[in-house]
């Protein structure tokens, strides 16, 4: 159980330098890796592996920030791009009057 949670914390810092670098495509395979690692914890723990928890918990933390300020930039690129594309057209269908 021990390798399983020293994997899933090596996993975890993998996952936190993908997002750093919106690799998005390597954290999802990272995630996916990951996942099984943590969902067969117990509930029972001892100090070192509730350490190792704690540490995972507070990456997983920071790499949620940063998850959501990419999707808040994605968002601001996607209506930017949008308003562009009516501008254009407007242009278009003004120049067509």
């Amino acid at each position: 159980m021990n390798d399983s949670l020293t994997r899933a914390l090596d996993l975890t810092r993998a996952l936190e330098d993908a997002v750093s670098q919106q690799d998005w495509p390597r954290a999802s395979a990272i995630v996916e890796e990951r996942s099984p690692l943590l969902m067969s914890l117990g509930p029972q723990q001892t100090p070192d592996a509730l350490e190792k928890i704690r540490a995972i918990q507070q990456i997983d933390a920071g790499i949620t920030v940063q998850a959501r300020a990419g999707m808040d930039r994605l968002s601001e690129r996607h209506g930017d791009a949008l308003r562009r594309i009516k501008s254009v057209s407007l242009y278009h269908t003004t120049g067509m009057l």
